[in-house]
């Protein structure tokens, strides 16, 4: 089964690449290091799902109450975190490109059970995969689905998808 990066604007994705890997003189490796990685590596989750025992079949148990959410290859949002009966609900705190349209996130658990954050994609939900909850983005609410593994199968250590400093 192949998986491809949901972009309904393919160009805007080369753009943010060529942006993203802009030389600077104190971090130029490491642009272009984390440009990469913010295509690769949701790319990478998505084929995940293939893997057996990684896609959650229900809800954690528990999350903590704030979240980050990435929109793939974008920016990092803080979010809420609750309960709606047995399912979670993601509430990104913050206003997505007028451009985007999410379609679904996935909820990216390591493999100690600790939330590390959720990726928002654009396009349909991984086939198969359980919904565990919903994302709201303003008026409107995607699924989530979820997954867990090792997180370094998808992540540059230099270029966390969900950094720390989001939620202060």
């Amino acid at each position: 089964m192949t998986y491809l990066l949901p972009m309904h604007q393919p160009w805007m994705a080369a753009l943010f690449l060529l942006l993203a890997c802009g030389r600077s003189p104190d971090r130029s490796d490491e642009s272009a290091a984390c440009g990469l990685a913010a295509l690769a590596g949701p790319t990478a989750l998505l084929s995940q799902f293939s893997v057996p025992d990684q896609t959650l079949a229900s809800p954690p148990r528990q999350l903590p109450e704030r979240l980050v959410v990435r929109l793939v290859a974008g920016p990092a949002y803080p979010a809420i975190v609750g309960r709606a009966d047995s399912l979670w609900v993601i509430g990104i705190d913050g206003r997505l490109p007028p451009n985007v349209k999410p379609g679904f996130g996935v909820l990216i658990m390591d493999q100690s059970g600790k939330a590390r954050g959720t990726l928002l994609y654009e396009g349909t939900p991984v086939e198969g995969a359980p919904q565990i909850g919903t994302v709201s983005v303003g008026n409107d609410t995607v699924p989530l689905i979820g997954i867990q593994l090792d997180p370094a199968k998808i992540e540059d250590p230099r270029c966390p998808f969900f950094p720390d400093t989001v939620l202060k």
